[in-house]
């Protein structure tokens, strides 16, 4: 009798369109699914270690789908460590005939598991990596100049809608039950210690914040983004108009965590917008838009090293920031003195979320007002946001850097106290979010800082022409 299929579970946590679980379950009658909290060094390979949100989301989230894994007779167990030495490991004990998993697109993750691969291999284990993260795999579109990959959304965006996607599959058939197997380097899901504290910028004297805060507006689970996926028409109906109105509850359809964590794919997300006959051409197109923001991100990720530390553009490493810790805590904690920014900081505290408007608004302030490096703002994020992955955290902050792919124009700085009065006129969502204590006096003055980050710009430029590089604005 050929041995169980081992499925290697990252970012893929349901059960509906799950190509790597099919396959498990086609390659033997048994299947052992684990779940590793990787470990890893800063010089080496692998995915970058969870925020503290994120964290919490993924414990809860596991917990979700060991119970739904167990319908099907599949018990998912889990390990703490390095990957390289876990699954090997773990496919010789169990004598696994086939080891499974969907792929990871950034650069370290993807030598990882080519590495993993290849020791599964010598050991005589077929290993198999399949696709469902992303709607279209990063090689799978290519500028038609010769180049390897896409540097601008729009032509990448007219590309990949011409993929094709196929229909979401849905979950496996039961399995027979799995004889108990003793596995001496496994470890329980509280022992993976997903939520001890917080990490990075989060500070060790702010331990699990969530407990009062973040768990309050979100129900981590395969089931629960099931019926948001049911429920997408309340966020995409009026998408075109709504989606930069923040206090607007149903502006958007909250659905990036479930993507982030693979509580659901993107195919089955598109396959229920477009198949939808209460929404309009004009909304659903302008929801797909977005979504194919993400693959571009991806696509980037794939193909550029170090996004979440290097700029993309190499002109920006001769910038000349100011980096200050005491301005930088003023921004975290949404003490800036300007409402609508420290809203958006306050929602983010509070949810482990915040509205995209508000991202680039936060942003902006925090890299042209008061000139604090993008790496200092997209590491909170990293921290604090329940969605932020190693792909569209990083992309997002060198978009509104300048630095990055198809960047927004350096120039263009956003005035916080001109978006307020566009997308929350009346006020609402600064009042929900802005705690009582809240004090109005302002860490910077908007014209003038605006001033002095284009000067700082233009001398920037000037360095790179001297040294030959070319300027990211000048495309």
């Amino acid at each position: 009798m050929n041995g169980p299929a081992l499925l290697w579970l990252r970012d893929d946590l349901r059960v509906h369109d799950h190509e790597a679980l099919i396959a498990a379950c086609q390659a033997s009658t048994t299947v052992v699914a684990v779940w590793i909290r990787e470990e890893r060094a800063d010089d080496e390979d692998g995915p970058r270690p969870l925020g503290a949100a994120a964290r919490w989301w993924a414990h809860r989230s596991l917990e979700a789908l060991r119970g739904r894994l167990a319908e099907f007779n599949i018990p998912l167990v889990f390990a703490r460590g390095r990957a390289d030495d876990i699954i090997p490991r773990l496919a010789g004990d169990l004598g696994a005939a086939e080891v499974h998993w969907h792929r990871r697109y950034g650069p370290r993750p993807r030598a990882l598991d080519a590495r993993v691969k290849a020791m599964l291999r010598t050991a005589g284990v077929p290993a198999h990596s399949h696709p469902g993260f992303t709607l279209v795999e990063p090689w799978e579109v290519q500028p038609t100049t010769g180049a390897d990959f896409y540097r601008v959304f729009t032509p990448f965006h007219r590309a990949a809608r011409q993929v094709p996607l196929g229909d979401p599959a849905g979950p496996p058939a039961p399995r027979p039950d799995l004889p108990v197997v003793e596995l001496g380097l496994l470890c329980t899901l509280d022992e993976l210690g997903l939520l001890d504290g917080t990490a990075h910028s989060a500070g060790p004297h702010l331990p699990r914040w969530w407990e009062d805060t973040v768990q309050r507006h979100w129900r981590p689970g395969c089931a629960a983004a099931d019926q948001a996926l049911a429920e997408i028409d309340l966020g995409v109906d009026g998408y075109t108009t709504s989606r930069d109105r923040p206090a607007d509850q149903d502006s958007t359809t909250r659905l990036s965590p479930r993507l982030r964590f693979g509580e659901l794919s993107p195919r089955q997300v598109v396959a229920r917008v477009v198949t939808s006959p209460d929404l309009s051409v004009e909304d659903r197109e302008a929801f797909l838009r977005q979504l194919y923001w993400r693959e571009f991100s991806w696509h980037l990720a794939y193909w550029l090293p170090g996004i979440e530390t290097e700029p993309l553009r190499a002109e920006f490493t001769a910038f000349d920031w100011e980096p200050d810790e005491e301005t930088a805590e003023a921004w975290r904690r949404g003490r800036t003195g300007i409402a609508y920014v420290d809203a958006g900081m306050s929602q983010l505290w509070q949810s482990g979320w915040m509205h995209n408007r508000l991202r680039m608004a936060t942003a902006s302030l925090l890299i042209k007002n008061l000139l604090q490096p993008w790496q200092t703002g997209e590491q909170w994020f990293w921290d604090t946001l329940v969605d932020a992955d190693e792909a569209n955290n990083p992309v997002s902050w060198q978009w509104v850097a300048g630095s990055g792919a198809d960047a927004a124009p350096y120039f263009r700085i956003f005035n916080p106290e001109r978006q307020a009065e566009r997308f929350d006129p009346d006020g609402a969502y600064v009042r929900r979010w802005l705690p009582p204590h809240w004090v109005d006096e302002a860490l910077v003055d908007l014209k003038k800082s605006r001033q002095e980050a284009l000067a700082r710009y233009q001398l920037m430029r000037a360095r790179a022409a001297h040294l030959g590089q070319a300027s990211g604005d000048d495309r």
